[in-house]
């Protein structure tokens, strides 16, 4: 990486490290473009130089998260030779990732709808969709590989599974975060208890009968 590059790179980590402080205080619809450059400490000049509105800003704030989120996921599955663990492995990386960001969750399981009306910012969704297609890519790799274990019934359509996975999960997720009361008075639940009960169901629908 050149010394302009790596300069460049500086700034526009700096100026989303900003709007995310910002983001997780005000709101990212409550903040605005000055907020953001009173907050990073640049002019607003030198702010448009990076990003061309707050939109982008959302954007690539979300494509960071959802890259790490990939990172994670492979870090899961790769690190454990037995797939219950990877299994629970990755679970566990869903629900941390949701928990620290939440918003980048739901740009990742389509959730939240992303913005596209400058040209910039389609290429900033496309970079998003790219991405959140080589995790479900990876999740499907890690059926197949249970299939090829023994472990997971060999009749599920491994794509299809994994979004079908994807939105079951993200359910049981929303669940636990906006009905915690609920589930403790009626269940006697806690949240963490009701994610892991919903992950053993979602796994009891995935491996074979008897595993």
């Amino acid at each position: 990486m050149s010394k302009k590059q790596a300069l460049t790179e500086f700034h526009r980590g700096s100026i989303l490290a900003a709007a995310e402080r910002l983001f997780a205080e005000k709101g990212t619809e409550k903040t605005t473009m000055d907020d953001i450059a009173r907050e990073a400490e640049y002019s607003k000049a030198t702010l448009y130089v990076y990003f061309q509105s707050k939109e982008e800003i959302i954007n690539a704030i979300l494509l960071s998260g959802i890259v790490l989120l990939k990172r994670k996921l492979h870090e899961a599955i790769e690190s454990h030779k037995d797939w219950y663990q990877a299994y629970d492995a990755v679970c566990r990386v869903i629900v941390r990732f949701y928990d620290e960001n939440p918003t980048a969750y739901d740009a990742a399981t389509g959730v939240m709808p992303l913005a596209q009306t400058s040209e910039e910012m389609q290429k900033g969704q496309a970079d998003i969709l790219r991405v959140t297609g080589e995790i479900d890519e990876e999740m499907s790799a890690f059926l197949v590989r249970g299939m090829e274990e023994g472990v997971v019934r060999t009749k599920l359509p491994p794509m299809e599974t994994v979004l079908l996975f994807w939105s079951a999960l993200s359910g049981i997720i929303h669940m636990a975060e906006y009905r915690e009361d609920f589930l403790q008075k009626t269940l006697g639940l806690s949240r963490e208890e009701y994610l892991v009960h919903g992950a053993r169901l979602l796994l009891d629908a995935l491996v074979k009968t008897g595993q």
